[in-house]
């Protein structure tokens, strides 16, 4: 059972398989269907994603992520992050599901059994069940488990059913990505072609004059240019989904002068009770922006102003009220120490019966306070036997396997703040008793850091905020630019007047959660997407995380090959430089017909001889190397004479082949082989499932719900 403590201090069998958890956690049976309705949040290949079976996932994600962190409050971020991951999952499992059922994969109950129990287990089995004096893999553990699974409280069952879930899933991927792979076969001829690409050179000397100092002006681009440009590369120009792209100013919501003036009245009647409040720790809970923190801080852990005075100044003063970053401060030096940053120990529990340890402990805490004491007698005179009382005697879940170890914790830390105070009194070594919530704890001090000056002091801070009246004042003022400005002309030119600094998003996708500056922004998005918003529309007000926010479509772009003049500004640039390459290759030409002298060329087009080595793969740091079809025409060329210009997509060249170098003779390439298969599998597991979802029919309906 021991083992079960050791699992959960990583926070569930959850953890153990980030990237797979989730998935294991949200996927239902291979190629389940279902009835389509208005209900539905999309759909793969015609096969409908519910929306009821789409919100329970997320739920049950959201628990399990409060669960692992330990925290109720998920963020708006969290949330968004979880929907994305969970209609990815989906996604993948409808697809992948349906690939498997194709092809007649299956993982059987044996199988499975193998891989949890077998000679050869999954490699999630042996990562987590290991023998902690030795750190290697136990089957016993792993037996002893699912022995007690039954015994175990609910979660603990749904955590290992997540986990063998996820085995599963992964068997089918390893399974469906062989499949792939081992169909990727290799003849000797392709081999030693790849080997000779890679390994015969050509060692050359080369001018390439930079067409960079081709003034703009020289270049005279017509329509026919950009067409030229966007035909060559219209694959780049495919947009994968639809995007919108907007405008938009913020009204920052900032306290007023009144505002000021009643938070700083508010504050010096706070003041005059601080000075004669006899419980301060309850005062600034009820006062403060921030609740009192009892912790001991050395220097530079306080905030700004106070690091500097509560180190000077003696214990018991009272530091007056003052003004920094938005915030009124006030405070008390209540204890100066010297504390150690951190300490490493090791305890034996003796519980008692209604401390919810163990269901099986029936002393009453007098009979533990009793052993506990004949313990602690016992070790004064042997402390060597602490390791063999705590693996036998203590009541810690996790004893049998750690022999109490708590390991390094820091001062502050309020989980083991009862047992870093009984260790500032000791010395590495030393023992006592130390009663806590769950039991009595024999305590012994392994180690502990050099001490440094530290102080304890109350803190009251007031935050400079603005007052609901202000909110209203802004919102009122975003709402009459709102409405004053219905068109992209108005609203840019009352921008301008107004002082509000204009800011663009590009490349806005209809389930973005975050705009350039504005986090939590799904609402605007959904504004920008819905079928009722055209371009040119001046969006309402929007709250977004405590900022009014306007803004207008200036543009939409639907999911296909974008058109020419939607891209013609973007791609301008390129197309120029195209321009400018053709001027160079032009007065190349000129020169070439006059002389054939490399150094001659390149003084005339004011430039300089190189010299590099090139492979037909390309390896090579020159500009020359990218230039794939340059390259592959050298390699047709023969050696000692000049060629060119050579016309490419960076530049314009003149080249000398000085020598050919051929590769020595081999008839074993074994290691081409193996580097390309590798590669191979590789992007089979990487682009696999991308490819299967660039080719499916996908309907994603996720905005009309969120």
């Amino acid at each position: 059972m021991a083992i079960i403590g050791r699992i959960r201090k990583h926070s569930g069998l959850a953890v153990i398989i980030v990237g797979v958890a989730i998935a294991a956690f949200v996927i239902g049976d291979f190629g389940k269907k279902r009835m389509r309705g208005s209900n539905d949040i999309g759909s793969v290949n015609g096969e409908s994603i519910a929306y009821n079976d789409f919100n329970s996932k997320v739920d049950q994600s959201l628990a399990l992520q409060k669960e692992n962190s330990k925290n109720e409050k998920v963020t708006d971020e969290d949330t968004y992050t979880i929907r994305q991951s969970t209609w990815t999952i989906m996604v993948r499992d409808l697809l992948m599901g349906k690939e498997y059922e194709k092809l007649g994969l299956v993982v059987s109950p044996e199988e499975l059994f193998d891989q949890v129990q077998g000679k050869n287990p999954h490699r999630l089995i042996l990562q987590y069940f290991k023998d902690p004096k030795t750190g290697m893999y136990d089957p016993a553990l792993v037996i002893n488990y699912l022995k007690n699974l039954d015994q175990m409280e609910p979660k603990a069952k749904e955590q290992w059913l997540r986990f063998e879930k996820a085995i599963k899933e992964d068997r089918y991927q390893a399974k469906y990505n062989n499949l792939i792979a081992k169909g990727y076969y290799l003849p000797k001829a392709f081999l030693k072609k790849q080997y000779t690409n890679e390994s015969q050179t050509l060692k050359i000397r080369f001018t390439a004059p930079g067409y960079q100092d081709i003034p703009d002006n020289q270049v005279k681009l017509a329509d026919a240019d950009y067409q030229h440009y966007y035909d060559e590369y219209k694959p780049f120009f495919e947009q994968e989904e639809p995007i919108r792209i907007l405008d938009y100013v913020i009204f920052e919501v900032t306290p007023s002068a009144t505002d000021r003036k009643k938070i700083a009245d508010e504050v010096q009647s706070i003041y005059k009770d601080f000075l004669t409040s006899n419980d301060l720790p309850n005062y600034i809970n009820a006062n403060s922006d921030k609740k009192y923190d009892s912790t001991f801080q050395k220097k530079g852990q306080l905030h700004g102003k106070l690091d500097s005075l509560a180190f000077t100044l003696p214990v018991g003063t009272i530091i007056p009220v003052f003004e920094e970053n938005s915030s009124w401060y006030m405070a008390k030096i209540l204890d100066r120490q010297d504390r150690p940053d951190s300490m490493k120990a090791s305890h034996i529990l003796i519980s008692w019966e209604g401390t919810k340890v163990g269901e099986s402990i029936k002393r009453t805490k007098d009979q533990a306070k009793v052993k506990a004491d004949s313990i602690l007698a016992i070790l004064k005179k042997n402390p060597e036997r602490f390791v063999e009382f705590a693996k036998t005697v203590s009541d810690y879940p996790t004893a049998k396997d750690d022999a109490g170890d708590l390991k390094w914790f820091q001062d502050g830390n309020v989980n083991y703040g009862i047992f870093f105070k009984a260790g500032l009194d000791l010395k590495p070594n030393e023992t006592k008793i130390i009663e806590t919530a769950i039991g009595y704890s024999v305590f012994k001090l392994t180690d502990k850091s050099k001490p440094v000056d530290k102080v304890q002091v109350a803190i009251l801070q007031r935050q400079i905020l603005p007052s609901n009246q202000t909110y209203q004042d802004t919102y009122l003022k975003a709402s009459t630019f709102a409405g004053q400005n219905k068109t992209p002309d108005a609203f840019d030119k009352s921008a301008d007047q107004k002082g509000l600094p204009k800011r663009t998003a590009q490349s806005v996708k209809q389930m973005d959660n975050f705009v350039m500056g504005l986090q939590s922004a799904r609402e605007l998005v959904r504004w920008a997407f819905a079928e009722t918003t055209k371009v040119g529309e001046v969006s309402p007000v929007f709250d977004i995380s405590g900022k009014y926010v306007v803004a207008v479509l200036k543009d939409a772009m639907e999911k296909g090959i974008m058109p020419l003049d939607k891209i013609k500004g973007r791609i301008e640039p390129s197309v120029k430089n195209e321009g400018k390459i053709k001027l160079l290759t032009e007065k190349m030409a000129k020169a070439f017909l006059s002389t054939k002298n490399l150094y001659d060329l390149a003084s005339y087009v004011k430039s300089k001889v190189d010299t590099t080595t090139l492979t037909f793969a390309g390896y090579s740091r020159t500009v020359l190397a990218r230039e794939n079809e340059i390259v592959g025409e050298l390699f047709t060329l023969k050696k000692g004479t000049v060629n060119g210009p050579l016309e490419g997509k960076f530049g314009s060249y003149f080249v000398m082949i000085d020598d050919i170098v051929e590769p020595p003779l081999r008839e074993d390439f074994s290691y081409e082989k193996r580097m390309l298969l590798n590669g191979f599998e590789s992007r089979v597991a990487n682009r696999a499932f991308d490819a299967l979802k660039k080719t499916a029919v996908t309907k994603d309906d996720r905005m009309r719900f969120y």
